[in-house]
């Protein structure tokens, strides 16, 4: 099985195949992407975030703080040159997103009421601090992602777990987090610990899956694997869902990059079997 990506929002289009692992974990990932693929719709801006330059990332941050601030005065502070700020601002940021949306099941008053406008400001908020705070070339170069207002999320079965992998290759289409808040090595990175209020690895899934840009090993820091050891976390226990579900891979990942740069914008999925 594979999907076929075709990109353009005019002609000529451009396509590119992934194929897809035969698995059953796939097997049932593919049946949500087909729901999602059929009731929802693409966030092309988000799609596409990390090839935006950290620049361009800063303004879209920039402006979803500022939309938030309009509609709740002074609740965030600003601060110019946003896109080089302190590790303790950026999370400063994810804080104010968390007390603004809740969780997946217990969504705040505010976010449930918001407006369409005011819940995209919130969710950029969230998405765009994470792509700021990167600086370096991030993993991902293509998220298939689906508008949230039209989202569902599916708890993994225990064999699930077998399933998530420490590395890859790039080329790689794998699931993407379908949380809200920070797994391990988010707090690693960020300076946070395990009591971190909104610490929580994958065990939902959805049909949102990225492509993976350049080889991808979850202890290429390697402070990160004496971190999880000296905090008791065996670094190669899958059932705590801290790595990453591998769904398939494309042959040319460079090629399929100059094709993204070029058009930015996923014209439809399909699913040939």
């Amino acid at each position: 099985m594979q999907l076929s990506v075709v990109l353009g929002s005019s002609t000529p289009e451009e396509s590119f195949s992934i194929a897809l692992y035969d698995n059953c974990f796939v097997n049932k990932w593919i049946d949500e992407f087909r729901w999602c693929n059929s009731n929802s719709v693409i966030n092309q801006q988000d799609a596409f975030s990390t090839l935006m330059s950290v620049e361009e990332a800063a303004t879209v941050l920039l402006d979803s703080c500022t939309t938030i601030n309009r509609y709740l005065k002074d609740f965030v502070e600003i601060r110019s040159d946003i896109a080089n700020q302190s590790q303790e601002y950026y999370n400063y940021l994810h804080g104010v997103f968390e007390r603004l949306t809740g969780t997946f099941d217990r969504p705040t008053r505010l976010f449930t009421i918001a407006n369409a406008e005011l819940r995209t400001a919130i969710r950029n908020l969230n998405f765009y601090v994470h792509r700021v705070e990167q600086q370096t070339v991030p993993l991902v170069n293509m998220y298939l992602n689906f508008d949230k207002d039209q989202y569902r999320r599916i708890p993994f079965e225990p064999e699930d777990y077998d399933f998530f992998e420490f590395s890859f290759p790039a080329g790689t289409l794998f699931l993407h987090y379908a949380e809200l808040g920070k797994e391990y090595f988010d707090l690693y990175e960020d300076g946070l610990e395990l009591d971190y209020t909104a610490s929580v690895n994958s065990h939902y899934y959805s049909g949102e899956a990225s492509l993976a840009a350049r080889d991808f090993d979850a202890f290429e820091d390697t402070k990160f694997k004496q971190w999880l050891i000296d905090r008791n976390i065996d670094p190669y226990n899958k059932s705590l869902a801290h790595g990453k579900i591998p769904l398939g891979r494309v042959d040319n990942i460079d090629q399929v990059t100059t094709m993204l740069q070029r058009h930015r914008y996923i014209n439809r999925i399909e699913i040939h079997e």
